[in-house]
């Protein structure tokens, strides 16, 4: 039996939990992927993705971690399609002396294994 998409998501958090943002892009993201923050904005594409995130990491001066919430599934027909949720808190530190500490949720589209669309819920001006 393959993976479910609640293990996965579970598996994700775990690599969120340790700051491994970029390994679990890596291994989850499908090439087409699409981020979709709470502005609207989209960014499209693994790599894309990826480079994007590791020029955010480059700024930040410490990460605490997140504090788990709540974890879910909403479908899973069994052949890695569906959808999942994490709700979440990430503690950050930036090295302009800011902070990035959003409650944050995040809802997952999967097709056929892969990430296929996140959408980011959270209040961009906290």
């Amino acid at each position: 039996m393959s993976e479910s998409l609640l293990d996965k998501t579970h598996r994700i958090i775990e690599m969120l939990k340790q700051g491994q943002f970029v390994e679990g892009m890596e291994e989850f993201y499908a090439d087409d992927v699409v981020n979709e923050e709470p502005t609207g904005d989209k960014t499209v594409g693994k790599a894309v993705i990826i480079a994007n995130e590791k020029e955010i990491l480059a700024n930040v001066a410490a990460y605490h971690g997140c504090e788990v919430r709540s974890v879910g599934v909403s479908a899973d027909d069994g052949s890695g399609n569906g959808v999942t949720f994490a709700e979440y808190k990430l503690s950050v530190d930036m090295k302009d002396g800011s902070k990035f500490n959003p409650d944050q949720v995040q809802v997952t589209r999967w097709k056929n294994g892969q990430a296929v669309h996140n959408k980011f819920y959270y209040n961009p001006n906290f």
